[in-house]
């Protein structure tokens, strides 16, 4: 006789995927002479093989992908060794989208944090906190990048001081944006990666739909790839409640 208890069945009445596809014109961050576009090689066909496949061209940072800690800080966790706990984990989202439509280097502040739990409670702990500031609107664009005259990069991310806000006065996991780098486009020193990674935590970038989920009160399932050494990778990342 089947059995009808459901004790043991996560229950799941929403379901946003928060991954972009990955295609050969995805954006990514251009540095002279090491990193380049993802490509898919047909590696094999139907018609002269009987089985179809690919192989890639990718570097682990292309794409809705996961920073691991070993990314900037030598000795620290790569992607394989994040523990499972770590990556599902409660999601909150602050929108910024408001100041990042009138100034493409905003950063998520100290401030916005605050005034985000004034209205919607204490970050929860273990969280990630995720930054949506709208940009993904302009993935087709050049203005996604924001390469200016002198090739320095413009969108925007988390402040320095906000990262350590969130290391040291609240319980994170990590954090995300959805933009190409939590740091600001002109911080070409990825400060924040480093005050981040130093700690243990990682992060996600090029997150999609940030705007299709709740504020609060979802949940967040990282499909970090477990590559061993790996600074990080493509991941597919899935939001429900």
């Amino acid at each position: 006789m089947r059995s009808t208890d459901n004790r043991r069945t996560i229950r799941i009445d929403n379901i946003v995927d928060l991954t972009h596809t990955l295609t050969s014109k995805f954006p990514f961050i251009p540095v002279k002479k090491l990193t380049y576009p993802f490509e898919l090689i047909p590696m094999a066909t139907l018609k002269d093989n009987g089985v179809e496949a690919n192989s890639w061209k990718i570097h682990e940072h292309l794409g809705t992908h996961i920073d691991a800690p070993n990314h900037f800080i030598e000795n620290q966790k790569s992607v394989d060794q994040i523990e499972l706990k770590d990556l599902i984990v409660p999601v909150v989202v602050v929108d910024i989208e408001e100041k990042t439509s009138r100034n493409r280097d905003a950063e998520l502040t100290v401030d916005d944090l605050l005034n985000f739990e004034k209205q919607y409670g204490e970050i929860p702990s273990r969280a990630c906190v995720m930054m949506y500031s709208g940009w993904e609107k302009r993935l087709n664009d050049s203005s996604f990048v924001g390469l200016d005259d002198k090739q320095v990069k413009h969108f925007p991310g988390f402040s320095d001081e906000a990262i350590r806000f969130l290391l040291t006065r609240r319980n994170i996991s990590g954090i995300g944006v959805d933009v190409l780098s939590f740091d600001p486009g002109v911080d070409e020193n990825y400060t924040g990666h480093k005050i981040l990674f130093a700690a243990g935590k990682w992060g996600v970038e090029c997150v999609a739909n940030l705007n299709k989920i709740p504020k609060t009160g979802a949940t967040i399932i990282v499909g970090a790839p477990k590559v061993g050494k790996a600074t990080g990778g493509f991941s597919r990342i899935i939001a429900v409640w």
